[in-house]
């Protein structure tokens, strides 16, 4: 596979995306004046969503049956399937919808050429001959992968105590009413509290994650010595060069500052709760999607609550989100919502629920799933390794899903309805959940 995000065996096929130089992308966006015109490189194509009003949708099912009976007869091994709009520029200047297959590694080149090209005919024959038909190679993402905060809220790293490899998000808290009576419980991933390989029943549960808290102390550790280095180098100056005091005072500080920090991270008691259930990995049999939910019984000294999260450069769709509000209600996830998540990794991103869900074979779960997916706004990906488990809220501040997974090669995200959560979860518990 080409790196630009077309399949590799050449390039004149007129159902692949066209790809147009480094100038040419600058031109279309804006500003050529900055771009290298010796360059050789292809920027890549960046994801957009399906909106409400194409006119695929309603021709999408027939397609989609039609491709699916050709990779299930081709025998390829593949991880997603679904459309979106790809291009290289910001602005749509020519119809760009794509039918995206993402393959695993390891098929033949034939293979793949001939479903590529069967994909097309079976497009062709639909009466929908303008699509594309992109093909890459990759994985589906679970998104696993400081924040010292006594009482968290969502957005930050969580992860088994018992485990070093494996980092993902505390989405946030839930309250589930019972026969028992009525307990809070925070929300993160299957797939990140109960990784594979960890069984036992009395799981132990990190925030921050022992990889973020591990990664923290030695970051601390280097710009410590560094800085204990350099305060000695410059006290050795100050001897000849008093004109160097302040320098040698502004280090000592930056010292002093750092060193407390490391402290308060060795002496931060990380403990947070324990294991109360998890969904395992399974399909919902009445959307098909994954279900991927774990729930944490947390100490009552560590509760923190559901925000909006932090704002940075809100786009338009968002303009009822006020930074720091509470997260009180919960809505159905809409096909063309404008979605925002707080997510360890990637912190706040933007994005919005393209109206044609994906094919996938999610990991973890041996039959085919039907996902919701996000793509990120302004061409940034909504989200990153580690940022599983994050909580999913629409442009009202109202929680709408939970985020399991993702296909990094298309900067999008997949996310399972709150809704479809909760109602497994009353399934499972007998418990009703809410929000505190």
């Amino acid at each position: 596979m080409s790196d630009s995000g077309s399949s590799s065996a050449g390039t004149s096929k007129i159902h692949r995306p066209i790809l147009l130089s480094a100038a040419a992308v600058a031109e279309a966006d804006g500003d050529p004046r900055f771009v290298d015109l010796s360059s050789t490189i292809i920027p890549p194509l960046q994801s957009f969503a399906i909106e409400a009003s194409h006119p695929l949708i309603q021709s999408w099912p027939h397609i989609r049956a039609r491709i699916l009976t050709i990779l299930d007869q081709s025998r390829i091994r593949w991880s997603s399937l679904g459309v979106l709009r790809r291009r290289q520029v910001r602005e749509r200047r020519d119809d760009d919808t794509t039918v995206v297959l993402v393959v695993k590694k390891g098929n033949k080149n034939g293979v793949v050429e001939n479903v590529e090209e069967e994909i097309y005919q079976a497009c062709k024959s639909t009466g929908n001959a303008e699509l594309f038909v992109e093909i890459l190679e990759g994985e589906i993402t679970l998104f696993n992968e400081t924040e010292y905060q006594v009482k968290p809220s969502g957005g930050c790293s969580i992860s088994p105590t018992e485990v070093d490899y494996i980092t993902g998000t505390l989405g946030g808290y839930v309250k589930l009413t019972g026969a028992n009576g009525v307990r809070v419980f925070a929300m993160s991933c299957h797939h990140v509290i109960r990784p594979k390989g960890l069984g036992g029943y009395h799981i132990r549960v990190s925030q921050p994650s022992v990889m973020a808290r591990e990664r923290d102390i030695k970051d601390l550790e280097k710009t410590c010595e560094d800085l204990e280095r350099e305060v000695y180098q410059l006290q050795g100056e100050v001897e000849h060069k008093p004109w160097m005091v302040r320098n040698l005072e502004m280090a000592e500080n930056v010292y002093r500052t750092t060193h407390s920090e490391l402290q308060t991270v060795h002496n931060f008691d990380h403990h947070f709760g324990t294991v109360f259930a998890t969904s395992g990995c399974k399909i919902s049999t009445r959307l098909g999607c994954s279900l991927n939910w774990a729930l944490v019984n947390v100490r009552n000294t560590r509760q923190g609550e559901n925000r909006v999260p932090e704002l940075p450069r809100k786009p338009r769709g968002f303009e009822f989100l006020s930074e720091g509000n509470a997260v009180v209600d919960v809505a159905p996830l809409s096909i063309d919502d404008n979605v925002i998540k707080s997510g360890y990794s990637s912190g706040t991103t933007y994005g919005r629920v393209s109206h044609i869900k994906h094919d996938c074979n999610v990991p973890g779960n041996s039959l085919l799933t039907s996902e919701y997916v996000v793509v990120g706004n302004k061409v940034r990906p909504f989200a990153f390794r580690g940022d599983s488990g994050a909580f999913v809220l629409n442009g009202h501040g109202k929680l709408v899903g939970l985020l399991i997974a993702g296909q990094e090669e298309l900067g999008t995200a997949y996310v399972t309805p709150i809704t479809e959560v909760a109602q497994d979860i009353l399934d499972v518990t007998g418990h009703e959940v809410t929000l505190p």
